[in-house]
């Protein structure tokens, strides 16, 4: 998966529904990308793109292919269609830990400025 994916579900994950701007810090990159809007419709500053959910997918209009996406409890799961690999992760408050199958390693997001 291309980090900007990775980036795009641990905001989706993680972002409260009230549009406020936060970043999201990759662990990996050791990098904070600034994003706003909702977990159902956000935009990347970084990546100049906006990503919007629709039923369990989300769109990367940047990227232009879609996200299979499920949320349960404090985990998730899904499928990258650009990459074409799963993927699945925990919540653990502000964080997420995502686990790329078609990297076949962990990746540690953290939401909040």
């Amino acid at each position: 998966m291309k980090e900007e994916i990775r980036r795009a579900v641990a905001y989706a994950v993680l972002a409260q529904d009230d549009g406020a701007e936060t970043t999201i810090y990759s662990y990996d990159t050791e990098k904070r990308s600034k994003m706003s809007g909702s977990r159902d419709d956000f935009f990347d500053h970084d990546m100049g793109a906006r990503v919007v959910r629709s039923g369990g997918s989300l769109y990367h209009y940047g990227l232009w292919y879609h996200i299979d996406l499920k949320i349960a409890g404090s985990s998730f799961s899904g499928y990258d269609h650009g990459s074409k690999s799963h993927f699945e992760g925990v919540i653990n408050g502000r964080s997420v830990q995502l686990y790329d199958h078609g990297e076949g390693r962990y990746y540690d997001y953290h939401e909040g400025s």
